[in-house]
């Protein structure tokens, strides 16, 4: 898409009636394009890219006499953030007795490093420290149960004593809302009252101390706004979230849209950072992917398009999970190989994180550019489309005769509530759109909108395009690339994905949270069709260079304009070259692993736009990258 570029302040005469007693104007209409998919650009003074791994030095390295060993890799990689454990039922394995063995040994060789550290305090408890009688204290050495408040935060006061001037940053148990690591099942009121009073005890302590609310699911936010209404807004400082879409890609898992619903969740709060504490991909069958979709060449080039769109959509830091394979579960820069004290097989994940850390080291985001080629209007809402509401009565939409639809919403019940407006006549989608787009003028709710799209095998399936902001204009997007969850198959039979041609056949209103009731309003404006090269590009500032990142996922000729005669190149695995101008421009051939391209200050003063050239005489083979590093 182009880029913005006409910010339309036109405010619209009249008035639309809000009920029967009561009118309100329109709110604005939004700009005339859709901006790129993404989210939320960091501004230009956002500070330099911190990327961090989940070093798990203290908790899973058995010798803490030779923990320098894995600790000298955190410094070839170029981190400057590792998140560390520190897990109860090691550290106080009983009542009075505490072991400070393998931590003091972390902590000092990551200090030595000058690397800056996240602590986990909190689970695996101490099995002597859950009050659940169905949990074994004498069989088991650690306990996923929920901990007793007050001795956790005596245990969590006595590390930060003893760490409060190496450590700063906190992050209050791991992921709450899983109910693998909260038993019997999670409860928002009890993690509420353990956060309120482990953050007091931190901040009593260090009233420096940043405290973060413990990495939990920004794909479902009902517990997270349990924890909020129960009062602990006050007692953490930053959002941890774990937005893991593997095996799915970063740009099909719409992980630019991982951080929306808590930004709209917080919003009414008066909004807070937000930090991936884990995000990652198994190089083969492990937690998530039990098929092993991915292998390790994916995995290197997934890191590095997931770290960078992450940061693109505002999240200020991110960790990758994890420094090491455990057995089973591949999410590792290093192999598992002979046992945990064996760091001598590096993935090829190492490798691209090492070239991501020294190319974005001191750089600051400027922009993402888009190709120039646009998409197509499915509708303007004009007033011309037929909606029916076939079942639900939970709702009416209509248009407001200047092309913007207003949508009121009533939702009564603490179930599922939703509303489908349907077209009588399906609207096609002209040829193979990458992605849906549409403007939505939010009410602050966090309700989900979605799509119902009708293929060619005649299956109706739903499409997510995003939750529901705060009041203002937003561009709400969707890859029509991603999976179709079970779910989300609303009619027919088929395979369970889009096949195109499809159709636009409804909108639907979904509560973002069953247990919530209420009535709203939101605006619709143009859902549009984005077409063109799926071509991501993004420029940083890096000294007195130019910094451009450029993948496709389905590989692209593009045409660089400059003034420069020549670049310099670096590919995710480190190889570099360079490269001439021809006519003042650089042509090179990028596919799904990312290219880092470095020009002097020179080419800031091109203002021309770059070229997406999809001619197939341009492409090498599938799976090819063509000559040299694929340029």
């Amino acid at each position: 898409m182009p880029p913005l570029h006409q910010l339309l302040l036109v405010l619209v005469g009249g008035v639309l009636l809000l009920s029967a007693s009561r009118a309100a104007p329109l709110p604005p209409l939004p700009p005339c394009v859709l901006p790129s998919v993404h989210r939320q650009p960091v501004p230009v003074n956002a500070p330099s890219a911190a990327f961090g791994v989940n070093a798990h030095l203290a908790t899973r390295y058995p010798d803490p006499s030779s923990m320098h060993r894995p600790a000298a890799l955190l410094s070839e990689l170029g981190v400057s953030w590792v998140r560390e454990d520190f897990h109860w039922y090691r550290v106080q394995p009983r009542p009075g007795v505490w072991d400070w063995t393998f931590n003091d040994a972390a902590i000092r060789e990551l200090a030595q490093r000058d690397i800056a550290i996240l602590g986990v305090i909190g689970g695996p408890s101490a099995p002597w420290a859950t009050p659940f009688p169905g949990d074994d204290h004498q069989r088991a050495s650690f306990s996923f149960y929920a901990p007793d408040t007050e001795a956790f935060v005596t245990f969590a006061r006595t590390v930060v004593s003893r760490y409060h001037q190496t450590v700063h940053h906190w992050e209050i148990w791991n992921e709450p809302d899983n109910d693998l690591f909260w038993k019997p099942c999670p409860d928002p009121q009890a993690y509420a009252r353990l956060l309120i009073h482990t953050s007091a005890a931190i901040k009593a302590i260090d009233p420096d101390a940043t405290v973060l609310i413990g990495g939990f699911n920004p794909f479902d936010l009902g517990f997270v706004r349990e924890v909020l209404r129960a009062g602990a807004w006050a007692s953490f400082d930053l959002f941890a979230i774990h937005p893991y879409v593997d095996p799915t890609g970063p740009e099909e898992g719409n992980l630019a849209a991982a951080a929306d619903g808590v930004r709209t969740l917080a919003a009414p709060y008066g909004g807070k950072p937000i930090w991936v504490t884990e995000i990652g991909w198994s190089s083969g069958p492990g937690d998530h992917d039990p098929q092993g979709v991915i292998d390790e060449p994916q995995q290197a080039v997934l890191l590095v398009r997931a770290l960078l769109l992450l940061w693109e959509s505002g999240v200020e830091r991110s960790f990758w999970y994890t420094l090491k394979d455990d057995p089973g579960n591949p999410y590792g820069l290093v192999c598992y190989g002979d046992g945990r004290t064996d760091y001598t097989c590096r993935k090829p994940s190492f490798t691209s994180f090492q070239t991501l850390n020294r190319q974005l080291a001191g750089a600051r985001f400027i922009e993402r550019r888009s190709p120039e080629t646009g998409g197509a209007t499915v509708l303007e809402f004009d007033g011309q489309e037929p909606w029916h509401r076939p079942v639900q009565p939970n709702g009416t939409l209509r248009s407001s005769g200047v092309g913007t639809a207003r949508l009121d919403y009533h939702f009564s019940t603490r179930e599922n509530d939703y509303v489908a407006f349907e077209l009588r006549h399906p609207v096609a989608l002209e040829g193979r759109p990458n992605a849906l787009g549409v403007w939505v003028y939010g009410d602050g709710s966090g309700h989900r909108l979605n799509v119902w799209l009708r293929d060619r095998e005649g299956e109706t399936l739903q499409v997510h395009l995003g939750v529901v902001g705060p009041p203002g204009w937003q561009v709400r997007s969707v890859p029509l690339a991603a999976p179709i969850r079970a779910g989300d198959r609303i009619a027919g039979t088929g395979n369970g994905q889009l096949d195109f041609p499809v159709a636009l056949a409804a909108i639907v209103l979904d509560d973002g949270c069953d247990r919530d009731v209420g009535t709203g309003t939101i605006y619709l404006d143009r859902l549009t069709a984005l077409s063109g090269d799926d071509v991501s590009h993004l420029r940083f500032r890096r000294g007195d260079a130019l910094l451009e990142v450029l993948w496709s996922p389905q590989r692209a000729r593009v045409s660089l304009p400059t003034t420069a005669p020549r670049g310099h190149i670096v590919a995710c695995d480190g190889r570099q070259d360079t490269m001439r101008s021809s006519n003042r421009r650089f042509s090179l051939m990028v596919g799904p692993a990312p290219v880092f391209v470095v020009t002097s200050d020179e080419w800031l003063r091109c203002c021309n736009s770059p070229r997406y050239d999809d001619d197939d005489t341009h492409r090498g083979p599938r799976g090819s990258t063509g000559p040299g590093m694929g340029y």
